[in-house]
């Protein structure tokens, strides 16, 4: 079953790890209108994301993770559960927290937290010797606002109850030359998949993959990270330290990327990244802010597929956000307020998170639209 098995099969990769690949940059126009591309030839169709909205498409809403604050990323683990990582509340932004729950219910949440991880903005969940364990950003920095530009990505047994700073996670890996680092990873294929910001580069992204077993199997030894880091402080418990630390991790620099694109800004470069997936042959990257928490201005999100050479091969609209009455009748939000925090494939059935509100209050739910992708 994919991306819920647990050991490793390799497949076939269309980019050869015989020779260093060049970057490849999708052409891409930062203004496309999304047009209605085939989503290629192996018998997955995305297109049906552009459908209306329907009960048949809901997997779940109404409900929150620990805070009410936004869901950034989530992960389904196949057990009738899903995690979820969101930025702690005004007073603990510098804690991520990752919540396992029902996927359609609000009661037997358990959560660990990650102070100074970073933003979340993707996650996944591995099933391995029996535990279940967390990837996400690592190492990030507080900017004033919020904590970002993680340099790092931890792979954490997840832990009822546990608290681990960056330093207490044993299993990091890093990228040279990235950060705001996330990753994804393909079971089945044996991927392991980075988005990040490059060093140096004005709003320009990248998708770097390596083949998982690789990657696992590297040594850690000890790299000096590229950019110093400011964490702790604001009331966590933890002096303010501003650094370029040395951390002990697995220099993923020490092997050839078997997917190097170089997203060159625009939609998919710096834009509004709101997760990204990895599944076979295809790379799927989902953007869309939401509708500034404007009352009756549709949200939109935009789901773009990529093959792993780079090729755009289609970009859809997700058409449930499109009518502001059809969510309010459904219960989701009466505001129109759909922030796309999420995308996952389990079993050629396409998952897309958004955090949702209500004009009452100012709680951030979690919903979840489900899509089966085969043709």
């Amino acid at each position: 079953m994919r991306k819920f098995a647990s050991l490793l099969v390799l497949s076939a990769l269309l980019l050869s790890c015989e020779k260093k690949p060049e970057y490849i940059v999708p052409v891409l126009p930062p203004d496309d209108p999304a047009p209605e591309t085939p989503s290629g030839s192996t018998g997955l169709d995305f297109s049906v994301v552009q459908q209306e909205l329907s009960q048949s498409i809901v997997l779940t809403f109404g409900n929150t993770l620990r805070y009410q604050s936004v869901m950034q990323s989530f992960a389904l683990s196949g057990d009738g559960y899903m995690y979820g990582i969101q930025v702690g509340t005004s007073t603990n932004k510098y804690l991520l927290n990752v919540t396992r729950k029902p996927v359609t219910g609000d009661s037997g949440k358990t959560y660990m937290q990650l102070p100074f991880a970073g933003h979340g903005s993707n996650m996944e969940v591995e099933r391995s010797g029996g535990k279940d364990y967390i990837w996400t950003g690592s190492y990030g920095t507080w900017n004033g606002t919020k904590y970002t530009n993680s340099q790092t990505v931890a792979r954490i047994p997840f832990s009822q109850g546990s608290k681990l700073t960056p330093q207490e996670c044993a299993e990091q890996y890093w990228v040279p030359g990235l950060r705001n680092v996330a990753p994804a990873i393909d079971l089945d294929s044996d991927l392991l998949l980075i988005w990040g910001l490059a060093n140096g580069e004005s709003e320009t992204g990248y998708f770097k993959g390596y083949r998982l077993s690789e990657a696992k199997a590297l040594t850690a030894s000890q790299v000096k990270l590229e950019r110093s880091i400011t964490y702790g402080g604001q009331d966590s418990g933890y002096p303010e330290v501003t650094e370029t630390p040395t951390v002990n991790a697995r220099n993923l620099g020490a092997l050839t990327p078997v997917i190097n694109i170089r997203l060159n800004g625009g939609a998919l470069g710096t834009g509004s990244n709101q997760g990204f997936e990895i599944y076979g042959d295809y790379i799927l990257h989902l953007s869309g802010p939401g509708n500034d928490d404007t009352p009756g201005k549709p949200s939109v999100a935009t789901l773009t597929v990529l093959d792993l050479k780079g090729t755009v091969l289609g970009r859809y609209n997700v058409g449930a956000l499109s009518s502001i009455e059809a969510l309010t009748l459904a219960g989701i939000t009466d505001t129109g307020f759909m922030e796309a925090e999420g995308v996952k494939i389990y079993d050629d059935v396409l998952y897309l998170g958004f955090a949702t509100k209500h004009s009452s209050d100012e709680k951030r739910m979690v919903t979840i639209f489900k899509y089966n992708i085969k043709k």
